[in-house]
């Protein structure tokens, strides 16, 4: 073999082991990440879930949660489940699987509010993945489809870590999963200090939730004024379509000009 040629393989195998390397490196912390989200908490409570976590090495639930936090560090939370569906299916069809990680999930995002953990952006991204699993019917659904419906869209507007109010509907979220009463006095706190917030489909102005309408064919996007459901209209078309389309037919529901007001 020429030396130019031996010269390649090995910067190739270099690389190679670097690679390796780095994966095993980014699986080690991310592993570290959750177990320690998920024993760290100002309470000594389980939630009302009795976890004790003691998964061997490749355990697919385990694998998952590595996994999972990895892309969320780099990918929004719908690209990183439409990948995982693929690369972990024994998650979405084995159902004591999915309750698993559903019950650690919860548990992590629980304990990061408790330690109010910073950036809140975590506890939403594990709500946004909570959703998904939750709805998500043994397997036989399309991820994509679950991930677009009016049920995961609207409760993904008000996590939108964009929002000032993004505590208060995390807390709310938690708070219903738990049967603990760890999040009852922040909960409380938040709903008289905090108001709901939304931003404008169009403008992107954020303001109270109370002054915006909400569109009344696909009831997700919300608009500040007239004018503006109007100017968005014309991009917005597709994705209302989107949404109604996948759950009823389209003569089911109101013509596009009107809107409702959200209290």
């Amino acid at each position: 073999m020429p030396p130019s040629s031996r010269k390649r393989n090995k910067g190739k195998e270099r690389k190679a082991k670097q690679a390796a390397k780095k994966e095993e490196n980014e699986k080690a912390d991310a592993h570290e990440f959750w177990k320690r989200r998920f024993w760290s908490s100002s309470t000594d409570c389980d939630h009302g879930f009795g976890l004790r976590i003691l998964l061997p090495d490749g355990h697919p639930v385990s694998s998952f949660m590595d996994q999972l936090i990895i892309n969320l560090k780099s990918m929004a939370v719908s690209e990183v489940l439409s990948v995982m569906s693929t690369t972990h299916p024994l998650i979405w069809i084995n159902e004591s699987y999915r309750k698993l990680v559903l019950e650690i999930l919860v548990h992590i995002g629980t304990n990061m509010l408790l330690d109010e953990y910073s950036p809140l952006t975590w506890p939403a991204c594990i709500a946004q993945s909570i959703m998904v699993l939750e709805q998500h019917n043994n397997g036989t659904d399309d991820i994509d489809s679950v991930m677009q419906s009016r049920v995961i869209c609207s409760k993904n507007r008000d996590l939108d870590s964009l929002l000032s109010s993004i505590s208060r509907d995390a807390l709310k979220f938690y708070r219903k999963r738990i049967s603990c009463k760890c999040l009852k006095k922040m909960h409380l706190e938040a709903r008289k200090t905090i108001p709901k917030m939304g931003i404008c489909g169009h403008c992107k102005h954020e303001m109270e939730r109370v002054s915006l309408s909400v569109c009344s064919r696909c009831m997700i996007y919300h608009y500040c004024s007239r004018e503006c459901r109007v100017a968005a209209w014309p991009n917005h078309k597709s994705q209302c379509d989107n949404y109604v389309n996948a759950k009823f037919r389209q003569t089911d529901w109101p013509q596009a000009y009107r809107y409702t007001t959200n209290s």
